[in-house]
């Protein structure tokens, strides 16, 4: 009896393992294949949850907006007056201005997203998740979804518990949609702050939103080392908000040391901060001019010497200045001499043989010489115009008559910049430091609701200053420098002295700036004084 159980256990072992062969080989036939996402935001994104076998999917809904106004009511129509009151029984109907929902269905996670065309559904531009956890699960979802959206430019996540395994794959998910430009990550606290990660030197983010993410002087460092340094710049991100965070004067040094040489960045706010004096004057500084540190230097000689020294933009002040670091000597003078009297040599010998050529009076090589030299001139005005603009003086390069379609009028040369490098702006030396003009492409600076006292407040008067003195005379190679400059609710009263004086400045500067508007009274006593 018990050799025959042994042989019947036996059996059904095998016959266990048999089956258990047989399922995992239909298993693996039916394992579903790599899903290809189609650009459809919605089906993709459905079928990725689907089969990560989530239990609840939150719905894709299109983002809601605010109704507009109704329209006026037409005066031809008459409103019937009611004769009679109407009965307390009767419901009024609900208004027309907004819309209701049920409360549970208010508060279920969705993901809202706008279309660029409501009938196209491969238009997806803009996503907006408010409040609900975007945890691993959903971040490897959406690795797949967001690159396959073409047009998709905006990503707005609210309060969404990101951690810093999930920032760092965010960032290389942002890195790979092409036309990606706004990201805003408001309520996000990340232990590591590694938010740094967006505005990398190759990131194409043009505008970014940190507001309420508990940054620390810890992520200020890696921000202001993002935005430039001796040797790199981000040269994409245009608009920077940090406000409602926890950066105080260190951190904001460090913000301020990105601006440095960056010539990107036109709108930074970091209000509702703990920044006080000493990131304050560090800001003045910034603005107006500073001294190049030492690594500073030498990357400045290393562009410099790629650039070439006929392109120096450099005064003859500056160039006397540096010549006094290297030992004197006359073999740099003597070779230039000789390369001088070689091409004086050459451009006398060219003249004779155009003289001779002259006196051949060959036609077709006289019609041949004329139509490049109209080209040149045009070039060269060209050239020219472009290089004068660049310089600040935004004046026609003076072409004359028979330029055609090659010259440039001064209505059109205006608002055409150069973005040079800041280490080859115009540099002085004075007490042994190298100083250069500051950033002048910040437009727009939000300081606001800090502890910035009297001391910080005379340092940024006196960056406002010295932008608005070299505007007056006529330096725009590096920008037009600040706007707007928001310095109220910080630790001075608003009718002090220096903060007026501040106000009056900026009142002009701001482009949205209309002068108060005179009374009749006013105007008839002016008409009257100027008769």
């Amino acid at each position: 009896m018990g050799k025959k159980l042994e042989r019947v256990m036996k059996g059904d072992r095998s016959a266990t393992s048999a089956t258990s062969h047989d399922t995992s080989d239909v298993d693996g036939t039916k394992s579903p294949e790599p899903y290809s996402c189609t650009g459809d935001f919605e089906a993709d994104y459905t079928e990725l949850c689907n089969r990560a076998g989530l239990m609840e999917i939150p719905k894709v809904v299109p983002r809601p907006h605010r109704p507009g106004p109704p329209p006026p009511p037409d005066p031809k129509e008459k409103v019937e007056e009611p004769t009679s009151p109407v009965p307390s029984e009767q419901e009024e109907p609900p208004p027309t201005t907004y819309t209701t929902s049920d409360k549970f269905d208010y508060f279920r996670p969705k993901v809202q997203v706008e279309l660029e065309k409501p009938e196209d559904k491969k238009s997806m531009t803009e996503v907006y998740i408010r409040g609900w956890k975007v945890d691993q699960k959903y971040i490897d979802i959406f690795k797949q979804c967001f690159p396959a959206a073409d047009k998709l430019h905006t990503i707005d996540f609210w309060n969404v518990g990101l951690t810093d395994n999930t920032l760092a794959q965010f960032a290389a998910v942002a890195s790979q949609c092409l036309n990606l430009r706004t990201v805003k990550l408001d309520g996000n606290p990340v232990p590591g702050e590694g938010f740094h990660q967006l505005i990398g030197e190759d990131s194409m983010i043009v505008s970014m939103s940190l507001r309420s993410c508990k940054i620390t002087d810890k992520g200020a460092e890696l921000i202001g080392k993002a935005l430039s340094t001796a040797k790199t710049r981000n040269q994409s991100l245009c608009a920077l908000n940090l406000n409602s965070n926890m950066i105080t004067d260190a951190g904001a040094c460090h913000i301020a040391n990105g601006l440095r040489m960056n010539r990107t960045l036109l709108v930074l706010s970091i209000a509702n901060n703990a920044i006080g004096d000493e990131a304050a004057k560090k800001f003045g500084e910034v603005l107006s001019r500073f001294s190049l540190t030492h690594e500073e230097v030498v990357e400045r000689r290393k562009v410099l010497s790629e650039k070439g020294a006929p392109d120096v933009r450099r005064s003859p002040i500056s160039r006397r200045a540096e010549s006094r670091d290297r030992p004197g000597s006359q073999s740099s003078r003597s070779q230039l001499d000789k390369s001088m009297a070689k091409s004086g040599r050459a451009s006398s010998k060219a003249k004779k043989d155009k003289k001779e050529d002259d006196k051949k009076g060959k036609g077709k090589d006289e019609k041949w010489k004329k139509e490049p030299q109209r080209g040149a001139s045009k070039v060269a005005s060209l050239a020219e115009t472009l290089g004068k603009v660049s310089k600040g003086k935004g004046r026609q390069s003076g072409g004359k008559k028979g330029q055609g379609a090659g010259s440039i009028t001064e209505a059109e040369t205006p608002d055409i910049l150069e973005i040079i490098n800041p280490l080859l702006e115009e540099a002085e030396r004075v007490d042994g430091q190298l100083l250069i003009p500051g950033n002048r492409a910040l437009i727009n600076l939000n300081i606001s609701r800090n502890r910035i006292g009297e001391a910080g407040l005379k340092a940024l008067l006196k960056g406002v200053q010295y932008q608005i003195t070299l505007t007056t005379l006529g330096s725009r190679s590096g920008g037009t420098g600040l706007m707007r400059l928001s310095v109220q609710k910080n630790n001075f009263p608003p009718s002090h002295e220096l903060y007026l004086k501040v106000q009056e400045l900026m009142m002009t500067r701001d482009p949205l700036y209309k002068p108060p508007s005179k009374t009749p009274d006013e105007e008839s006593t002016s008409q009257a004084t100027g008769s």
